[in-house]
Formats: C-alpha cells, sequence, structure tokens
C-alpha cells in the first residue's frame, strides 16, 4: 500500500501532498475518535472492583482523543467517570455535583481512591437458621403398651411443616443403656 500510496502522489507539488494525506488520515482519525467516544459512554465500573483500574482506562481513552485533536474538557471527562460508577458511589457523586468541584482526570481519580475506603465493597451476607425441635405427642401415640415401653416413638417435625414424620425406634436391653 505504501509503494502505491507514493506512486499516486510522485507527480504532486508538496502542499498538495500534504493536503491529500490529510483528508485521507483525517477520516481515519474520525473512526477512531467515533470508536474511543463509543467506548467511554458504554463503560461502566463493576461493583466491587477497584476504582484506579477503571479510572486509569477511562483516562486513556481521554488522553487518546486528546492525540487526536478531540480534547475533552475536565468537567466533560469528569462527567463521563462519575456517570459510570456504580451505585455505592452516589453518595460521592452527590457531594461532588453540590460542591461544583472542576477538577481534572487525575485530581478526581485521587479523591475516588480516597472515597473507596469508606465504600463497602462487598454485601453483607446473612444466615438464617430457622429453630426446629421436637414436637411432643399425646400420650396415645407415645407407643406405650400394656406390658411395658418396648418401642419409644420419636416425632421430628419442622417448625412450619405440616407433614408429620414419626419413626417407632426400638429401645436397646437395659444393660446397654446408660
Amino acid at each position: 500500500m505504501a509503494f502505491e500510496l507514493a506512486k499516486g502522489l510522485k507527480d504532486i507539488g508538496t502542499y498538495e501532498m500534504l493536503k491529500q494525506l490529510k483528508g485521507m488520515l483525517q477520516k481515519q482519525a474520525r473512526q477512531e475518535c467515533f470508536d474511543i467516544m463509543k467506548q467511554l459512554i458504554s463503560c461502566r465500573m463493576e461493583q466491587g472492583s477497584s476504582d484506579s483500574a477503571y479510572v486509569i482506562k477511562m483516562k486513556g481513552c481521554i488522553d487518546r482523543l486528546k492525540k487526536l485533536d478531540y480534547p475533552l474538557p475536565d468537567e466533560t471527562a469528569s462527567d463521563f467517570i462519575l456517570n459510570s460508577l456504580p451505585s455505592s458511589y452516589d453518595q460521592f457523586v452527590m457531594n461532588f455535583n453540590m460542591n461544583a468541584w472542576v477538577k481534572t482526570v487525575s485530581e478526581l481519580h485521587g479523591m475516588l481512591k480516597t472515597a473507596e475506603m469508606s465504600i463497602p465493597n462487598k454485601t453483607n451476607q446473612v444466615l438464617v437458621v430457622r429453630s426446629s425441635g421436637v414436637k411432643k405427642l399425646n400420650h396415645k401415640n407415645r407407643g406405650y403398651n400394656g406390658k411395658g415401653k418396648k418401642n419409644v416413638t420419636v416425632a421430628a417435625n419442622h417448625a412450619n411443616s405440616t407433614n408429620k414424620n414419626v419413626v417407632k425406634v426400638p429401645l436397646p436391653p437395659p444393660e446397654e443403656r446408660q
């Protein structure tokens, strides 16, 4: 391609050559600018992830736009970053907007690192144990018979269960019990 490009620009003057090259490269730069803006708009920080890595990624996109001669003002760059933070940073964003701060991306990065320390990155887990116990049965179902205790009825029901599980277990001989 370089050979074809040089061959096509061989018979024209320097000014015209620069003008033609600028026109060709400007189309590519515009497409790259569009791709970077699309990436900036769709970028979202994951809940619990490090804000340093995220802000560095965003700053890289903003710097690439600046190199392509499409710089973002500091206020707009901050708005992109603040808008893409997770809901755990809502208090920080509200304070930032209420104070009407205009910060560079580097200053905002420092503020976010400080705020990250006070934001819990995990949701607390709660373990719930349901209480269950042995349900007492009436004397008719206890397994007593006229010749003494030969079987013991054990009933274990869940507190909310309507299903009654009754198991008859034979008692061990008296010499094995203790």
